[in-house]
C-alpha cells in the first residue's frame, strides 16, 4: 500500500517528525513517511516495532481524517484502537443517535474506519470515555421552551415579593401512590431465586399536597378518596390557617380541571391565594415533584418501582402519612434537593 504525499504535505510531516517529543508521536508521522517511500507494512512495523494492525489504523487514520486531524491526534494519546480524533467523533455520534446495544456502536465503528471490536471492546471503551447503559429520560414533545423560560423569569420576580413577610409561594400538586411491588433487578446469587411477596389489588393513597417554595419541609397535606376541586379546597383552607396575616399566598400548579374549577376560582376571589399556572406539559417546573420522588425512594422503592411490601393498604397508607409527619427528619436531604434550580425541557428542538 502507498501514499502519495504532496511536497507540502511532506514538508509537514518531516517538521513534526523532527520536533515531536514522544516516540508514539514519532512513529505515526514516520508511519506515514515511509508509505510515501514505497514501503510494505510489513517492512514499516518490522523497522518500527509495531505490529501490522497499528500500522493499517494509522493508514485508515489519515485517509479518513485527513493530515490535519491526523497530526492534531499525535498530541492528546489514544483509548485503545482508536485515536483521540475519532474518540471524539464517536462521543459526537453517540450524544447525536441514540445506539441501542453495543454491537450497533461496533459496526458503527467499524464502518466509519474499519476497526474491529468485540462486543465486551466496546463496553470497556464507552465506559472509559464516560458513557454508561442506562434508560433514555422521556420529555413531553409538545413542551414550549420559550413559555418555560418566560416562567422562570416572572418565577424570580416572583420570589423577590416574598421577601416581606406579607408573602408566600407554594407548589402544588396531587400525588397516588399504589399499594403494591413489583417484580426488579437485584443482586442474587447464582443458582438461586429471591422472592418478593406481592399482592393483587392495586388500591391508592391519594395526597393533594403544597410544599413551601423557600422552606421544604413545609408541606402541607390533604388526604382524601379523589383528588378533585372540593379536596383542593379543603387543602387551601389549610394552607389559609397556617399563614394567618398573609396577604398573598401564591399556588403554582400545573393544568388538571381541578385547580382551574369554576366553583373553585370563585371561592378564592375571597381568599389571598392567587393561583399560578405552570406553562402546558411542564412537570419539571414543579418543586414539588421532586418531593414525590423522594417520597418513593423512602417509602416505596427505588427507581420509581416498588420493592418495599406492606402486608395491608392500612400499613402502606400509614407508611405515606408517616413520611409527611415526619418529614423534618429528612431536612438535610431536601435542603439539598429542593433548590429552586430548574431544568428547562427543549424538546422541540430534539429530532
Amino acid at each position: 500500500m502507498i501514499i502519495n504525499l504532496t511536497d507540502t504535505e511532506r514538508k509537514e510531516l518531516q517538521v513534526f517528525q523532527r520536533n515531536v517529543g514522544k516516540r508514539s508521536e514519532y512513529v505515526k508521522v514516520t508511519t506515514i513517511l515511509m508509505l510515501d517511500k514505497g514501503l510494505s507494512i510489513t517492512e514499516i512495523s518490522d523497522y518500527l516495532g509495531i505490529d501490522d494492525s497499528t500500522v493499517y489504523r494509522y493508514i485508515s487514520s489519515y485517509q479518513s481524517d485527513g493530515l490535519t486531524s491526523y497530526l492534531q491526534t499525535d498530541y492528546q494519546g489514544y483509548w485503545g484502537l482508536l485515536s483521540s480524533y475519532q474518540i471524539s467523533q464517536l462521543r459526537k455520534e453517540l450524544n447525536t443517535n441514540l445506539y441501542l446495544d453495543s454491537k450497533e456502536v461496533a459496526l458503527w465503528i467499524y464502518t466509519r474506519w474499519g476497526i474491529t471490536y468485540t462486543h465486551q471492546g466496546v463496553v470497556d471503551l464507552l465506559n472509559r470515555i464516560g458513557f454508561t447503559y442506562k434508560q433514555t429520560k422521556c420529555v413531553p414533545c409538545e413542551a414550549n421552551s420559550e413559555q418555560q423560560e418566560k416562567f422562570l423569569e416572572e418565577l424570580d420576580v416572583l420570589l423577590e415579593q416574598t421577601l416581606d413577610s406579607e408573602s408566600v409561594v407554594y407548589f402544588a400538586d396531587g400525588v397516588h401512590p399504589t399499594h403494591n411491588t413489583r417484580s426488579t433487578h437485584a443482586w442474587i446469587e447464582k443458582g438461586t431465586e429471591r422472592l418478593q411477596p406481592t399482592l393483587s389489588g392495586r388500591d391508592r393513597v391519594n395526597i393533594n399536597a403544597v410544599i413551601n417554595a423557600k422552606d421544604p419541609i413545609e408541606v402541607i397535606v390533604e388526604e382524601c378518596k379523589s383528588v378533585n376541586a372540593q379536596t383542593t379546597k379543603a387543602l387551601y383552607q389549610k394552607i389559609i390557617d397556617a399563614n394567618p396575616g398573609k396577604k398573598n399566598i401564591y399556588i403554582i400548579s400545573d393544568n388538571a380541571r381541578y385547580y382551574r374549577n369554576k366553583d373553585l376560582m370563585k371561592w378564592i376571589e375571597n381568599t389571598p391565594i392567587k393561583p399560578i399556572f405552570l406553562p402546558p406539559y411542564s412537570p419539571n417546573l414543579n418543586l414539588i415533584e421532586r418531593l414525590w420522588k423522594f417520597m418513593r425512594k423512602k417509602i416505596i422503592g427505588r427507581r420509581s418501582v416498588n420493592t418495599k411490601f406492606y402486608r395491608t393498604k392500612e400499613e402502606f397508607r400509614q407508611a405515606v402519612l408517616s413520611y409527611f409527619k415526619n418529614i423534618k427528619q429528612y431536612k438535610d436531604e431536601l435542603l439539598s434537593l429542593m433548590t429552586l434550580n430548574f431544568h428547562v425541557f427543549y424538546s422541540q428542538s430534539i429530532s
